[in-house]
C-alpha cells in the first residue's frame, strides 16, 4: 500500500534523500534511498532514479511512499496509559506479538499501532506525526519489545525524535522495567542479581543459553522475592524482578539458568504441565520509568491481569490483592 507526500523546496539546493529524509520525520535515510531506486519519487513530473541527485528551490517533490511489504492496518484495541510528548505507553495483552517474524502467527501490535496512529488506518495522523515513518520498516514505532505471551507496559515512539531519544535512554539504562514473575521452586536469598552472559544456544535456534552460545552479550537481571507459595514438591516463588539490560528472553533465561524456570515456560521450563489452566508463562511487565527529553520522570503501571491472578488465588496467595 503506497501514499503520496507532495513537498515544495524551499532551501536553495539540497541532495534528494536528505531532503526527504528531513522532511519525513526522520524515516530511515537507506529506506528513502531504496524508495527512490524503486522509482517511487519523482521531480517536477519526472521520475527520478538517483539518491544524490540535487533539488532546488520551487521544485515540486512527490514521495510514493511504500509501506513494508505484509504489513497492514488493522483495527486491534489498543489501551493506553500514557501519551504525551510523542511518547505513548500502552498495555500490551498476553497472546499479541510485537510485530510479525518467523514462527509468529495472528495479530500484532505493529498492525494495530498502524490503524491508531498512521493515515493509512484512517486516523487523522499524517505527515510526520504519521507513524509508519518513525523507525524501522515493518516495526512502526517500536523501540523494545515483551514476548507475545509477557503481558504489560512498553514504550512506543509516535514521533521520530522520540524514537531516537528512547533508543539512546535504552542504551544508557535511563528506563527502568519491572515485571512480576512466578518461578518453580524456592528461590536461594530473598533477594539477589544474576550477572550472567547470555548468547544464542548452539543446540536449540529457538532458544539463548548461558551456556553453549554464540554471541554472548552481558546480561543483569535483579529480582526480591515476594512471596513463597506452595508445599513439598510443589513450590513457587512470586519475585518482582528487575532488567538492567534487555536481551530477548532475558528473564526466562536467567532464572532458567538458576533451576528456577518460570511457571508454564514450555521453552525453558518442564516439559510437563504443573498448573493446567496456566496457558501461558507467568510473567507480567507491571511498571515502567522513564525520564523524559524535559528531564522529568513519568513512571507507569499495569495492573496483573486476571489469568495470573488467578493462579495466585488458587495457590493461596496473600499478597494478589496489592499486586
Amino acid at each position: 500500500m503506497k501514499k503520496e507526500y507532495k513537498f515544495l523546496v524551499e532551501p536553495l539546493k539540497m541532495r534528494l534523500d536528505k531532503f526527504l529524509a528531513e522532511n519525513m520525520g526522520g524515516i530511515s535515510r537507506g529506506v528513502i534511498q531504496k524508495h527512490i531506486e524503486e522509482g517511487l519519487v519523482s521531480v517536477n513530473g519526472e521520475e527520478v532514479k538517483s539518491s544524490s541527485s540535487v533539488v532546488r528551490k520551487d521544485d515540486k517533490v512527490v514521495y510514493h511512499y511504500k509501506a513494508p511489504k505484509g504489513l497492514e492496518a488493522k483495527n486491534i484495541p489498543i489501551k493506553t496509559l500514557y501519551n504525551n510528548h510523542g511518547l505513548l505507553v500502552i498495555d500490551k495483552p498476553p497472546g499479541l506479538a510485537v510485530h510479525p517474524g518467523a514462527g509468529l502467527r495472528g495479530d500484532s501490535l505493529a498492525e494495530a499501532l498502524l490503524f491508531h496512529f498512521s493515515a493509512r488506518g484512517g486516523s487523522a495522523y499524517g505527515g510526520k506525526d504519521d507513524i509508519s515513518l518513525v523507525g524501522e520498516e515493518g516495526r512502526p514505532g517500536i523501540v523494545h519489545r515483551l514476548d507475545k505471551d509477557t503481558s504489560g507496559v512498553m514504550l512506543v515512539a509516535l514521533t521520530q525524535d522520540m524514537y531516537e531519544y528512547l533508543k539512546e535512554a535504552f542504551a544508557s539504562r535511563r528506563v527502568k522495567k519491572h515485571y512480576i514473575a512466578l518461578v518453580h521452586g524456592l528461590m536461594p536469598k530473598p533477594r539477589g542479581t544474576i550477572d550472567t552472559p547470555i548468547g544464542k544456544s548452539k543446540t536449540d535456534f529457538r532458544k539463548y543459553s548461558t551456556k553453549n552460545m554464540i554471541e554472548a552479550k552481558p546480561s543483569l537481571t535483579s529480582y526480591e522475592v515476594i512471596e513463597e507459595l506452595g508445599s513439598g514438591l510443589d513450590q513457587y516463588s512470586l519475585i518482582m524482578v528487575e532488567l538492567h539490560t534487555g536481551r530477548t528472553h532475558q528473564i526466562r533465561v536467567h532464572f532458567s539458568s538458576l533451576g528456577n524456570p518460570l511457571l508454564g515456560d514450555s521453552l525453558y521450563g518442564p516439559r510437563k504441565k504443573t498448573l493446567a489452566k496456566l496457558g501461558r508463562q507467568f510473567l507480567h511487565a507491571c511498571r515502567i520509568e522513564i525520564q523524559l527529553p524535559s528531564g522529568e520522570w513519568i513512571e507507569t503501571e499495569s495492573p496483573l491481569p486476571n489469568d495470573l491472578r488467578s493462579v495466585l488465588k488458587d495457590l493461596g496467595s496473600k499478597k494478589v490483592d496489592q499486586l
